[in-house]
């Protein structure tokens, strides 16, 4: 998404001249909160060489059904809490995605 517009050229890096509304969608097994500087630093690069970009981070996800099928224990995660969460907050936060998409679409 951003090689076809670089130019190599200090005075204008960029000949993108369309620019592409952009959503940068990520979910994580960690923390939201973990991931501000990393994705900061892709919003700021997509929206010099894409176009304007917004983003959303889904953290603490389910990350697998059922954790008692692991061949080992993955006792750093409450399984109980992963499932409460991905059957109340993570619907809610699909919307709101799915919301951001369409203001994106309609302007």
């Amino acid at each position: 998404m951003i090689f076809q517009n670089l130019t190599y050229n200090r005075e204008n890096p960029c000949c993108n001249e369309h620019p592409v509304p952009v959503i940068l969608v990520m979910t994580s097994n960690a923390p939201d909160t973990m991931y501000k500087v990393l994705l900061g630093n892709y919003q700021q690069t997509l929206s010099s060489f894409v176009g304007p970009t917004k983003v959303f981070v889904s953290g603490d996800t389910l990350q697998v059904y059922d954790y008692s099928k692991l061949d080992w224990e993955w006792s750093i995660f409450d399984p109980e809490s992963k499932h409460k969460r991905h059957e109340t907050v993570f619907p809610q936060e699909c919307k709101k995605i799915f919301e951001m998409g369409k203001e994106l679409v309609n302007g």
